[in-house]
């Protein structure tokens, strides 16, 4: 992507979250069971995050494989891993952006990192063309491969707020 990698710093209500699944892990540690922090709940994060640190508008409506727009009506896909060696998950649909964001969230820093910010479709190639059912991850070694190949005019624009427009 660029040399300076992009860190925000969560809120503190994000911490206060880690610290109860902690919690909750811990006290049921004898069944073995995680209470990851996973799924809808880390993408709704990491859509939060891209719409205030990042030059995007919440749209109206939702579509199936758009969550935000840029100020010139291009949509953009926000995916996101709590994961440290998982890259983004994909499942078939219909959906596509003209660009995406990929965050990698480290909760015990109460960071995420931008590790792909730029066009969809380099991305989408690597999945099956058609026929395929179920999720699908990207490595995340393609992710930063391909992350070193977006020009700086191909991003979104890096810019906190600390409100989110509404188109």
């Amino acid at each position: 992507m660029s040399d300076t990698a992009i860190i925000v710093e969560l809120p503190e209500v994000i911490k206060n979250l880690w610290a109860a699944q902690q919690a909750l892990a811990e006290h049921y540690n004898d069944t073995g069971l995680k209470f990851t922090l996973d799924g809808r709940l880390v993408g709704d994060i990491a859509e939060a995050i891209a719409l205030q640190h990042f030059n995007l508008l919440l749209p109206q409506s939702r579509t199936g494989g758009v969550d935000a727009i840029t100020p010139t009506g291009k949509t953009v896909q926000v995916k996101a891993t709590g994961n440290p060696k998982s890259g983004p998950a994909f499942t078939p649909g219909r959906g596509c952006a003209d660009y995406l964001l990929f965050f990698a969230i480290n909760f015990e820093a109460n960071t995420a990192s931008v590790i792909y910010n730029g066009p969809e479709a380099p991305v989408r190639a690597l999945l099956p063309s058609q026929g395929w059912a179920g999720t699908k991850v990207i490595p995340l070694a393609d992710m930063h491969r391909l992350a070193k190949n977006v020009a700086p005019s191909a991003r979104i624009a890096y810019s906190p707020r600390s409100t989110v427009p509404i188109i």
